[in-house]
């Protein structure tokens, strides 16, 4: 009966098993992430970003043939229509990139199906045109923040070339491009996160794929989910130097304050995206030669590690490899969300093919029985 708990309640349904997912396996005591059955760690050497979608989306690696074709659908929804060009130019400057990603994404969605088109072939328009347009969406933004003028897509190019392309206006090197391709390899599916979770609930109802996208953006972009990239950038840079990692650990730490980037609800050890990432910003830095933030975010995961025994989470190496990538600040999570949509939308399409409304209980705090007092007797 509703309002009536049987259960004990866990706060965020931390620990609670929501439903049953054949695409991405999780084991936090071992730093363990696979998807399909496939580690992280050879992905991410190994793999492409299109290649992961497309695992993720069917269940298998692609044939050669199979990759070449979803690459070319792909490539040639990535240039955006007119009206939502026009769309990104009525926008504020100062708008939240996310809030333009989720508005821009919603925008997408409202394209009628076509003629004989079914709900699940529109579905799966959808889904190639949000996961190739989405990076040109938050790449052109940029750029008519900036008074730039927006880019075309280059067919040729991958996922990873095409966006640092459309932000730059130039083609990027290898070190560039591959460490895009890795960083988006890494953020293209987590389980049942928050932004995931609002997806599929949104898509129990029989909501078309694009509301259920719209939703997980607009999830992600609160803080403690996708703007923790973010606020890592921040905390580095309010740290500044190296002899002030000490200090300001310590002040954090005697305040009572969370130091962003650490510790993970699903990982008790080592988050194996990390461990990655932190490599990726080594090699990056090796290019440049400019190494104050990442010389500041080691030390950093020194001293916490000494104090507190947690290590980094992605967010952490993220933040840094994205911003060595030129990536600012405010971008970083509508970056986060143009390589998450991958794993959204694998997650939709495996609740429309098992569904049920999702309708959890809630147990009722409040007075039991409370008598209606007329307007004029009210003090």
């Amino acid at each position: 009966m509703s309002g009536q708990a049987t259960t004990e309640i866990e706060r965020g349904l931390e620990g609670v098993v929501i439903g049953k997912s054949a695409i991405t396996f999780i084991d936090g005591q071992e730093g363990i992430l696979r998807y399909r059955g496939i580690d992280i760690k050879e992905l991410a050497e190994k793999s492409t970003y299109e290649e992961v979608v497309y695992l993720l989306w069917n269940g298998k690696l692609p044939t050669q043939r199979e990759l070449a074709d979803f690459k070319r659908n792909l490539a040639k929804h990535r240039a955006l229509p007119r009206e939502v060009r026009s769309l990104l130019k009525t926008m504020p400057k100062a708008a939240n990139p996310m809030d333009v990603a989720r508005t821009a994404a919603s925008f997408i969605a409202t394209y009628p199906a076509k003629k004989a088109e079914t709900f699940e072939g529109a579905n799966r328009r959808k889904a190639r045109e949000l996961t190739a347009t989405l990076p040109t969406i938050v790449a052109g933004f940029q750029r008519i923040r900036k008074g730039k003028t927006l880019v075309n897509p280059n067919p040729r190019m991958d996922h990873a070339a095409s966006f640092l392309y459309g932000f730059f206006g130039k083609k990027p090197d290898e070190v560039a491009r591959r460490a895009f391709d890795t960083i988006s390899i890494l953020y293209a599916d987590h389980e049942m996160n928050a932004s995931t979770f609002a997806a599929v609930v949104t898509t129990s109802t029989l909501a078309d794929l694009g509301g259920a996208v719209t939703s997980a953006i607009a999830a992600l972009a609160g803080p403690l989910h996708g703007g923790s990239n973010r606020r890592v950038m921040e905390m580095l840079e309010k740290i500044g130097s190296l002899d002030r990692v000490h200090q300001y650990v310590e002040d954090e730490l005697s305040a009572g304050h969370r130091i962003m980037g650490f510790g993970h609800r699903i990982y008790h050890t080592f988050d194996p995206r990390a461990v990655i990432l932190k490599d990726v910003a080594d090699d990056l830095t090796k290019r440049s030669g400019q190494r104050k933030w990442l010389d500041i975010a080691l030390r950093l995961e020194e001293d916490i590690w000494e104090k507190r025994h947690l290590r980094p989470n992605i967010e952490f190496y993220a933040a840094v490899v994205l911003n060595e990538l030129g990536i600012p600040k405010d971008l970083m999570p509508a970056v986060f969300a143009c390589n998450r949509v991958a794993g959204w939308i694998a997650h939709i399409y495996e609740q429309y093919a098992d569904n049920r409304i999702i309708r959890p209980l809630t147990e009722y705090v409040g007075p039991s029985a409370t008598p209606y007092v007329p307007i004029e007797q009210r003090s």
